[in-house]
């Protein structure tokens, strides 16, 4: 990222909340006055000049002030952004999402997203994480018959998830036996996608005996992770027609644009999964060209992974325009995750 001087940074700060308050181009004589000290038009043209070389931000048309773009937004929650607890008010309806949770955890999930899109105002996506981001304890493997197998991951919290896959290299009942106990040694506390890069960068150079069993469990590790692909029927997507009354979303083009991307739930689930690991401790946020699966449509995008306790983890992820309260979002995200999880703690005498 570009190093600005400190009267760059002031402008672009003072720009960047201008717009996000406004959603308006924002002139140089708007900027001056918001100095302390004066500071001419002219002398903040320059610093514009700057900036806009810098893709800092941008002018729509000749005539008109400035807007941020995407790398000006990264910069300001880089350096500026910080993230706000919800007032009592949206605090005590993002609380409304806990309800449900152990009754029915299919219908949790849709509730959650809903109360989530409705109060914070975009889409709500959200998806159970299995594998993605479950710590091995144990892992067998079960011949199903001579072309298919049940993997059987034991996962840190108890859970157990069964997979059946295929076992296209026909490997009999004591083979699986073998590897899954090599697993179990060499790979507990590590996550499917840990596992299989462990194994990657073993293999390389490597000569010695067990390398036919680290290949085989790699075989099968990769085709786990295939087969760990969400179903579209996990996915749940809340509040799209939220996005869509954005004014950044007006343009008929940019409205099918949206319409097509939310269409495609094997991306969505696809996102998630990627991403469910690295958001597990803190709120992550994507912005733009960040998100590998809608590289072309300006949103910001807030993941987190919540995981109650005695309960399967679940990715939610928030998706609204660039222009966006980022420290409302942030802050409510990680306040609701955290009050999630605390309220489902169980009581200790």
């Amino acid at each position: 990222m570009t190093s600005l001087n400190p009267r760059s940074e002031t402008v672009l700060k003072f720009l960047v909340e201008s717009y996000l308050q406004e959603g308006e181009p924002v002139a140089s004589r708007a900027l001056a006055l918001r100095f302390p000290n004066p500071v001419s038009s002219a002398t903040i043209r320059n610093v514009l000049a700057d900036l806009e070389e810098a893709e800092l931000v941008a002018q729509p048309h000749t005539s008109a002030g400035r807007v941020p773009t995407e790398r000006a937004y990264r910069y300001y929650v880089d350096h500026w952004m910080r993230p706000q607890a919800p007032t009592p008010d949206v605090g005590s309806k993002l609380s409304a999402a806990f309800e449900g949770l152990d009754q029915d955890p299919d219908g949790w999930l849709r509730h959650a997203s809903r109360v989530l899109s409705e109060v914070m105002g975009g889409v709500c996506i959200a998806l159970p994480v299995r594998l993605a981001t479950s710590a091995l304890v144990r892992l067998e493997f079960v011949p199903l018959g001579s072309h298919r197998l049940v993997a059987v991951w034991v996962g840190s919290t108890g859970e157990v998830e069964h997979q059946v896959i295929e076992n296209t290299l026909g490997f009999d009942a004591a083979t699986l036996t073998e590897l899954g106990n090599f697993a179990t040694a060499h790979f507990q506390g590590r996550t499917l996608a840990a596992m299989r890069h462990s194994l990657l960068e073993t293999l390389r150079g490597q000569a010695d005996e067990a390398r036919q069993v680290r290949l085989r469990l790699a075989e099968l590790a990769e085709r786990m992770a295939k087969e760990e692909s969400p179903e579209d029927s996990h996915l749940v997507v809340s509040g799209l027609r939220e996005l869509l009354r954005r004014p950044e979303f007006e343009d008929s083009k940019r409205f099918r644009e949206i319409i097509e991307a939310f269409e495609e739930h094997g991306h969505l689930a696809r996102l998630l999964n990627a991403f469910a690991e690295a958001s597990s401790d803190e709120v992550m946020l994507l912005l733009g060209s960040e998100n590998p699966y809608f590289p072309d449509i300006p949103l910001a995008t807030a993941m987190r992974t919540v995981a109650p306790p005695g309960h399967d983890p679940a990715v939610f992820a928030f998706l609204g325009p660039l222009r966006l309260d980022y420290a409302k979002v942030v802050g409510g995200l990680a306040w609701w995750s955290r009050q999630l999880i605390q309220s489902r703690r169980p009581n200790r005498p």
